[in-house]
């Protein structure tokens, strides 16, 4: 959202408050181009934390609007507003510090804010735009490589920074040409140089003995696996397969069940211990969590195939289903699929 957009709004939410105040009525100055009279009105409630107030002094110091162009004054107050949670500022910092204007120049801060945005949890399409941006950015200040291999169901997409971190997303259904495809994926990845690479799932799940044979793959390759939304049935298997775990974000969550027998249609759960898919997922278990291998298993039995036992946060960790809950050192962007503006 451009300044002259969001002082628009700023004006309508003016007009519909009966009861101005200094903040309105430095938006009414403003919109009658008296500069430093909005600047005199908003720079006290900025010094006293208002958020929307510190942006518009910073977008006054930074166009040099009835005062000289102020860059570094600018960026401090773009700043502050960006610390409260101010999506725009927090974007307009990543750009600060991208360029070193106002900023000494620091990839790695701006990098910091780029991702921030992308880990908000707001989804109006506003938010997803100023996203799609940021992402954008970082992919371009990481100097990303990006390549796709597509199969039936889905694709690997593989990005790489320029530092040799390394991000491999599954995107689509858990398939038989998925697995296939894996031994691809895994050449690709180190062809270009990948270290210590993850594994992003982006899964509704799929088929079971295809995602334990996944799994398996994984803990060889030593993927280590990462979510930041509901992974649940065949791609909770996979995630399992990790060599380290994580659930990244307020969302990521694991979901499992018992397996079922028949169609996708028309099928009923298997609640026992001697079918070969619970002794598959037993085995497959203890091959890659055995300390904790019992006990996921009995959450599994004790939920039916019609509903899902979530589990996120701590208890994921004490279950030993996750390892961690946050992504440190890695950037979530290049491993998302573009969205078109």
């Amino acid at each position: 959202m451009n300044a002259l957009v969001r002082f628009a709004l700023f004006l309508l939410l003016a007009a519909a408050n009966a009861h101005a105040g200094p903040f309105e009525d430095g938006i009414a100055a403003f919109d009658k181009q008296q500069y430093g009279a909005a600047l005199e009105l908003w720079q006290p409630l900025a010094e006293q934390g208002h958020r929307a107030a510190q942006f518009n002094v910073a977008v006054i110091y930074e166009k040099g609007l009835g005062v000289a162009q102020n860059p570094a004054e600018a960026a401090r107050w773009y700043l502050k507003a960006a610390q409260q949670g101010d999506m725009d500022a927090q974007y307009t910092v990543g750009m600060l510090y991208e360029t070193g204007k106002g900023f000494s120049k620091d990839t790695a801060e701006a990098r910091k804010w780029y991702a921030a945005i992308m880990a908000s949890p707001p989804t109006d399409p506003a938010t997803l735009k100023l996203k799609e941006r940021a992402r954008e950015r970082l992919v371009r200040l990481t100097s990303a490589t990006e390549e796709a291999i597509p199969y039936k169901g889905g694709r690997f997409v593989i990005a790489r920074s320029s530092e040799g971190a390394c991000v491999v997303a599954l995107q689509g259904t858990i398939t038989k040409d998925g697995v296939s495809r894996f031994d691809e994926v895994i050449r690709k990845a180190a062809s270009l140089g990948c270290k210590n690479p993850w594994l992003l799932l982006e899964s509704p799940g799929g088929l079971l003995f295809e995602a334990l044979d996944l799994g398996i793959e994984v803990r060889r390759a030593g993927f280590r696996t990462i979510t930041r939304s509901a992974c649940a049935s065949a791609c909770a298997m996979i995630f399992l397969g990790g060599t380290e775990r994580i659930l990244a974000g307020s969302r990521a969550r694991i979901g499992l069940h018992q397996s079922s027998r028949g169609s996708e249609h028309n099928h009923v759960c298997d609640p026992t211990s001697y079918s070969s898919a619970t002794r598959e997922m037993s085995a497959y278990l203890k091959s890659v969590i055995p300390t904790e291998a019992d006990q996921v298993m009995n959450v599994i039995m004790q939920t039916s195939c019609e509903s899902v036992e979530w589990v996120h946060g701590q208890r994921a960790v004490k279950l030993g289903i996750a390892t961690g809950l946050e992504w440190e050192g890695v950037e979530v962007g290049p491993a998302r699929r573009a969205q078109s503006k």
